[in-house]
């Protein structure tokens, strides 16, 4: 079993969190576990993986940021204690379940027959085209789950959309959530 690690790197501000976290990232095989605003002001990158890659990862990121005016203080933990890790494993099962959310299809079998909304009133199905043969349906609950970045990516995908392109870049969940809604004209 390989012993894990907890990297971390204190700054001021989320710019500097954001250095840090990417110069962390691209330096070694680790994965960013948050970027957590302690305080007004004060984040701390919070960085998992095996000893040696998280001390390569920090000391990268230290050597990026070090001189800015916003570092602060980095310190790596090695060998979690299970105890400790306690504090940061529903961050991990959540990373751990957004990342299987993204990757599992939402696409409606060949043999699988389509729910309207006329037969669940309280969920607007919403069907988007998604190549020559496939349909995409999402339900209004299924698309309130979705951040606003996969959002964007699928009504990008959309032609009969009401959004110019730079409209959906500067949406909000709620407007694209209706916007991919009134394009299949399945509001209940």
């Amino acid at each position: 079993m390989t012993k894990r690690a907890l990297g971390l790197i204190e700054v001021r501000g989320y710019l500097g969190a954001v250095v840090a976290a990417d110069a962390a990232v691209k330096a070694a095989n680790v994965s960013l576990l948050n970027i957590e605003t302690v305080k007004a002001g004060l984040n701390t990158v919070q960085l998992i993986g095996d000893v040696s890659a998280v001390r390569a990862a920090v000391d990268a990121a230290v050597e990026e940021v070090g001189d800015k005016p916003y570092y602060l203080a980095s310190h790596v933990i090695s060998r979690l204690d299970d105890q400790t890790n306690i504090l940061f494993q529903s961050r991990q099962e959540e990373l751990t379940q957004t990342t299987e959310a993204v990757t599992e299809p939402l696409v409606q079998e060949e043999n699988e027959t389509l729910v309207t909304a006329e037969e669940h009133p309280s969920d607007t199905v919403v069907e988007i085209a998604d190549g020559a043969k496939e349909k995409t349906a999402y339900t209004r609950e299924e698309l309130e789950k979705l951040k606003v970045v996969q959002l964007r990516s699928i009504a990008y995908r959309e032609e009969g959309i009401d959004l110019s392109k730079k409209e959906i870049k500067f949406a909000n969940k709620r407007s694209l959530i209706e916007a991919l809604i009134k394009i299949t004209g399945k509001e209940s």
